[in-house]
C-alpha cells in the first residue's frame, strides 16, 4: 500500500458543497479520467457518492492517485459527499488534510451557502485543514444558454445570464474567508489538475508544520495562482449570403407595363396600344416571328402620314384601361409616327396590318425605330393581355375570367400550347399545365440561342477588343439589374445601338 511505501505523502481531499454544483464529476475527472459532454452533464441530477472504496477494488484508480507535486510523491485520496445540508459528515471530515469547498457559478445561492453553511461546518469539525474555495461548472460561463436550457429536463430551472456568477464573486468570498480560490469545467477539462495539485501544496505545507523533520517536504511551494482560463472559440458567426434575385419566370412581364426598349407597338381595337419586344413575342409565337422576319425581309415602302402625338395614353384611352384592368397600355410621353403598313388580312386573322413607325421617348425625346401591328378588330384588349404574359411568361393565371377569348386569340395566333392550358383549366386539370410552361421554357431557351447566334432580332452590339456580340436589350433588362439601369434609365446607352 502507498503509505507503506518510504517517502510518499498520502494525502487525503474531502470534497464538500451543495447539491448538483459537480463535485462528483470533479472527482471523476481526477479520479477516473473521465470526460463528459455538456448534454451529459445536464441530464436528471441524481444524487451520487464517489465510494473511497475505488482505491481498493480498482488498481487504475490507484495509479492515478498517484502524483508528484514540487519533487514530493504523494498519493491523492479524494473523499465525496453529499450535498443536503442535513447530512452527518463528521465521519469524511476526520483525519482529512484538505478540504475542496465547491459551488457552481451557475447558482448564486451555492455560493451564499459556502459563507453561511459549509465554511463554519469544516472549521467545526476539522479546524486545522486547509480549504480551497472552487467555482465549479465554468462552462456555462461561456455557453449558449439557450440551448443548453432546452436540452435540459423539462421541468428543470432554466440557467439565467443574470444568474452566471462572474470570477471577481468567487475572489471576493475567497478573501473574506482567506483561502485560495480556483474555477474548473469537466466538460471543458480546465482547471482540474490545478484544483487538485493546489489542494495537495495546502495539505502538504500544513503537514510540513507538524512534520518539520522531513526534509523532502522543504521544496513546497504554497498555492500557485490558477493561471487566466482561455475561453473555447466562438463557433463562426454564420453568414447568409442573401440568394441573388431569382430571375423568375413572371420577370419578363414587367416589360409589357413600361416602353423600355420596346420595339414592337401592338394597337388593339384601333385606339390601344400595347408596346411589346420582338425577341419575347417571336421565340414564343412562330406566327409573329414569320411576322418580324417578313417585315425586316420586305419594309414597307409607301409614304408617309402626318405624325401622330400619343402623348399619355393612359389618360386618352380610359375606356381601353378600365377594360384592360391594372395593365399599363403605355409608359411613353412619346411621338409615334406612322407610314402606309402592309396589308395582313389575307395572311393572317389575327393580323390587319404591319407598318413602321418612330418612337419618341423622354427624356430628350430620342427616336427609335418600331413595328407596329393593328391587331384583328375581334382581339379584346382584356384577353389579349393574358396572351402576352403567356408569351413572356409561359404561364397562365387560372383565375382568367375570359379563358375562351384566351383560347380564340390563341387559335388566331396558333399558339397550341396556349390553347391546351386553357383546355386544362376548364376540365380542371390545371396541374398538367406544368409540364407546358416546363417545355415552353425549354423550347424558348433553345429559340433564344439560335437568336443569339444568328444576331436575330438584336437591337444592340457590344463592341469587344476581339469582335463584336449582338444581344437583345430586353433580355438583358429582365435578366440583370445592372444592364435594367444602363438601358432603361437616363443614360447615352440607352438610345444607341452599340
Amino acid at each position: 500500500m502507498d503509505y507503506e511505501r518510504p517517502n510518499v505523502e498520502t494525502i487525503k481531499c474531502v470534497v464538500v458543497g451543495d447539491n448538483a454544483v459537480g463535485k462528483t464529476r470533479l472527482i471523476c475527472a481526477r479520479a477516473c479520467n473521465a470526460t463528459l459532454t455538456q448534454y451529459q452533464l445536464l441530464a436528471t441530477h441524481v444524487p451520487t457518492v464517489w465510494a473511497i472504496d475505488q482505491y481498493r477494488v480498482c488498481q487504475e484508480v490507484l495509479e492515478r492517485s498517484r502524483d508528484v507535486v514540487d519533487d514530493v510523491s504523494v498519493s491523492l485520496r479524494l473523499w465525496d459527499t453529499f450535498g443536503d445540508h442535513h447530512k452527518d459528515r463528521r465521519f469524511a471530515y476526520g483525519r482529512s488534510d484538505v478540504v475542496v469547498l465547491c459551488f457552481s457559478i451557475a447558482n448564486p445561492n451555492s455560493l451564499q451557502h459556502v459563507q453561511t453553511m459549509w465554511y463554519p461546518e469544516i472549521k467545526h469539525f476539522c479546524p486545522r485543514a486547509p480549504v480551497i474555495l472552487v467555482g465549479c461548472q465554468l462552462d456555462l460561463r461561456y455557453a449558449d444558454l439557450e440551448a443548453v436550457n432546452r436540452a435540459r429536463r423539462p421541468l428543470a430551472r432554466p440557467i439565467r445570464s443574470q444568474e452566471i456568477l462572474p470570477p471577481e464573486k468567487g475572489r471576493e468570498v475567497a478573501k473574506e474567508l482567506g483561502i485560495p480560490y480556483y474555477e474548473t469545467s469537466v466538460v471543458a477539462q480546465c482547471g482540474i489538475k490545478e484544483v487538485f495539485d493546489n489542494a495537495i501544496r495546502s495539505a502538504l505545507i500544513s503537514r510540513r508544520h507538524l512534520q518539520f523533520w522531513k526534509s523532502h517536504l522543504r521544496s513546497v511551494r504554497r498555492p500557485l495562482p490558477q493561471a487566466p482560463f482561455l475561453p473555447p472559440r466562438p463557433p463562426p458567426p454564420v453568414i447568409l449570403v442573401p440568394d441573388p434575385p431569382a430571375q423568375s419566370e413572371d420577370h419578363p412581364a414587367r416589360l409589357l407595363e413600361e416602353a423600355s426598349c420596346a420595339d414592337v407597338v401592338l394597337v388593339v381595337q384601333e385606339r390601344i396600344r400595347i408596346y411589346a419586344h420582338r425577341i419575347y413575342l417571336s421565340t414564343a409565337s412562330s406566327k409573329f416571328c414569320d411576322l418580324f422576319l417578313m417585315e425586316d425581309g420586305d419594309p414597307p415602302a409607301q409614304g408617309r402620314d402626318p405624325l401622330l402625338r400619343a402623348s399619355s395614353f393612359d389618360a386618352c384611352e380610359g375606356s381601353g384601361e378600365a377594360e384592360g384592368g391594372g395593365m399599363r397600355t403605355s409608359a411613353s410621353d412619346g411621338t409615334l409616327g406612322r407610314e402606309g403598313g402592309t396589308d395582313l388580312s389575307s395572311w393572317s386573322r389575327a393580323f390587319e396590318s404591319i407598318r413602321s413607325g418612330v418612337l419618341e421617348d423622354p427624356p430628350g425625346y430620342r427616336t427609335r425605330r418600331v413595328a407596329v401591328v393593328k391587331m384583328d378588330s375581334s382581339v379584346r384588349p382584356g384577353p389579349f393581355r393574358a396572351v402576352l404574359k403567356f408569351l413572356y411568361t409561359g404561364r397562365l393565371d387560372e383565375r382568367e375570367p375570359d379563358l375562351m377569348e384566351v383560347a380564340h386569340i390563341a387559335e388566331l395566333l396558333e399558339v397550341f400550347d396556349l390553347r391546351m392550358m386553357v383546355a386544362n383549366i376548364l376540365n380542371r386539370e390545371a396541374f398538367m399545365n406544368q409540364e407546358i410552361t416546363r417545355a415552353f421554357h425549354v423550347r424558348r431557351s433553345n429559340r433564344v440561342k439560335e437568336c443569339l447566334a444568328k444576331g436575330t432580332f438584336s437591337d444592340v452590339t457590344f463592341v469587344l477588343d476581339d469582335g463584336n456580340i449582338k444581344a437583345h436589350k430586353p433580355l438583358l433588362i429582365s435578366g440583370c439589374d445592372w444592364m435594367a439601369a444602363m438601358f432603361g434609365g437616363p443614360f447615352l446607352e440607352s438610345s444607341t445601338s452599340e
